[in-house]
């Protein structure tokens, strides 16, 4: 997603840069200031690199995982919406079996 974003990956090359890398929260994206620019990184220790971009990369970043978590509840909503058109009641256990509460039907065995 970073990539996809305009994110740049950067590799680096000094012994202080791969300190400042190793010293970054994983996981996460965090924003440094560099003089009068704003800087967004996602280190990446275990493969040496780190993926940076500007306020109009992480606009984006952020864009993508919103889009990304709309479309997985989407497709939770359907799931979800497609097992309630199975009609569990006419299923053997049942609410037609066992009532609406969970008990016996009277009378139903």
């Amino acid at each position: 997603m970073l990539v996809a974003s305009g994110f740049k990956v950067i590799t680096p090359k000094t012994a202080a840069q791969k300190q400042k890398l190793q010293n970054l929260p994983t996981g996460t994206v965090t924003m440094i200031n560099k003089g009068k620019k704003k800087y967004y990184v996602f280190p990446d220790p275990s493969h040496n690199q780190a993926y940076v971009g500007g306020p109009k990369e992480y606009q984006a970043y952020q864009q993508l995982r919103a889009d990304k978590k709309l479309s997985r509840e989407d497709l939770q909503d359907a799931e979800m919406y497609q097992d309630a058109t199975m009609e569990w009641s006419v299923w053997e256990g049942g609410e037609g079996v066992w009532g609406p509460m969970g008990g016996p039907v009277p009378g139903g065995f």
